[in-house]
């Protein structure tokens, strides 16, 4: 019988062990201070996967006193073009009260919207429960779970691979991904012997792999900033990576900071779609040059951006 936990999971018990893997850790305190640990790759479905586990919860989605669990895709460059890849998942748990040895397993309560799609280097992030069981539930040894720090979990995951034919559209959104922030240091900020506008390197994000941006700052302004104001645009670096007609919706928000008060100059949060046609935003006039002039302690100017994937559309 399936029953339903706090945490909008269905958890079912179970005498079989999981079908592909097994991850058997028999001194997980030695763990406690790791931020994650991922297993070994185990093959399911013709793909390699991977267990991660964050022992004291993903701190990155600011999960507290839980254990957290995910798959991963494992391999290099395993989807194949024009492929989209599906999954439905379960991870299990081993349980040893009174010595009967039984499986916690767990799945998403409404497993139509949470099944989880993969395609090609998009979406490949984790798939998995951020709740996956309390930690003073599983470390009290009477409950089963985790005797003589030893421990035991597990996965099964069933793969449905579709060719992508024809002309239509694919859209995946809430795909488990969090705000990521990126700060670059402009240095000698008055002095700045270049052309109207500089680069930031590109940046990518872990949970954001499948896309790096970059800044481009133009000290002096640009269009109806030119002047008076600077500059500053945000990139989606070499769009062309991503496969033909692909597109990202992006939740930004762009911001120069006070080093001097804290009264950080932050313009209103965006939502937008980009894609090689559409791969930058701008704003023209971010901030006046005699209020960033007063931001500086060391003449340099530092610009923070935060940004949330939104959705993903790919041609389907």
């Amino acid at each position: 019988m399936a029953v339903n936990d706090r945490n909008g999971l269905d958890w079912t018990i179970s005498k079989k062990p999981p079908k592909h893997y097994r991850l058997v850790i028999n001194s997980f305190s030695s763990l406690t201070s790791e931020e994650k640990y991922e297993s070994g790759e185990f093959e399911a479905g013709g793909y390699k996967w991977k267990l991660v586990l964050f022992p004291n919860g993903n701190k990155d989605r600011d999960v507290k006193d839980h254990i957290s669990l995910y798959l991963k895709m494992g391999g290099k460059d395993a989807i194949k073009p024009h492929k989209i890849v599906t999954i439905d998942y379960k991870l299990f748990l081993l349980n040893r009260h009174n010595g009967k040895e039984r499986y916690r397993v767990l799945e998403h309560t409404n497993k139509k919207e949470k099944k989880y799609c993969f395609y090609k280097t998009i979406v490949g992030c984790l798939a998995g429960f951020d709740l996956f069981i309390p930690l003073d539930l599983f470390r009290d040894t009477s409950e089963g779970y985790l005797i003589d720090d030893r421990c035991e979990f597990g996965a099964e995951v069933f793969v449905s691979e579709t060719t992508r034919v024809g002309k239509g559209e694919c859209l995946f959104m809430n795909l488990n991904t969090t705000m990521d922030k990126h700060v670059w240091k402009v240095t000698n900020f008055s002095t700045l012997n270049t052309p109207s506008h500089l680069y930031s390197k590109s940046f990518c994000f872990s949970k954001q792999s499948y896309c790096a941006w970059e800044l481009c700052l133009y000290p002096k302004g640009c269009g109806i900033g030119k002047g008076s104001h600077l500059s500053l645009y945000l990139y989606l670096n070499d769009p062309d990576k991503l496969p033909p007609g692909s597109k990202i919706l992006a939740e930004f928000n762009l911001r120069i900071l006070d080093q001097i008060h804290g009264n950080h100059c932050s313009k209103a949060t965006k939502v937008r779609w980009f894609d090689a046609a559409n791969q930058s935003f701008c704003h023209h006039q971010m901030i006046t040059l005699e209020e960033n002039a007063r931001f500086s302690m060391d003449d340099s100017c530092i610009i923070e951006v935060e940004v949330t994937i939104q959705g993903v559309s790919v041609p389907g």
